[in-house]
């Protein structure tokens, strides 16, 4: 299974799920091309999104509670549209 997710891919195999992001070579002769940075390994889909929700969370920078809850919000929105496009809706 490979899964995206945004700039993230969830991979699955017979014994984990790896949290991946998307990212970039920046230099050489592979300048430009699109590889997976392995963020984490996971027993179950669950304790995988659930890091990736809390990853994005951490990189808010909102400077108050009420900032914090909006970009919580916006961070559901998200997995939702994923999940969504993901089912083919819109």
């Amino acid at each position: 299974m490979e899964i995206p997710i945004g700039e993230y891919v969830v991979v699955s195999d017979a014994l984990s799920y790896t949290l991946n992001e998307k990212k970039k070579v920046k230099e050489g002769k592979n300048k430009g091309k699109e590889y997976l940075d392995t963020i984490g390994y996971y027993n179950t889909i669950e304790a995988c999104l659930e890091d990736l929700i809390q990853m994005k969370i951490k990189k808010s920078d909102a400077q108050t509670l009420h900032g914090l809850i909006e970009d919580i919000g916006e961070i559901n929105k998200f997995i939702r549209g994923q999940f969504r496009k993901a089912r083919g809706k819109k």
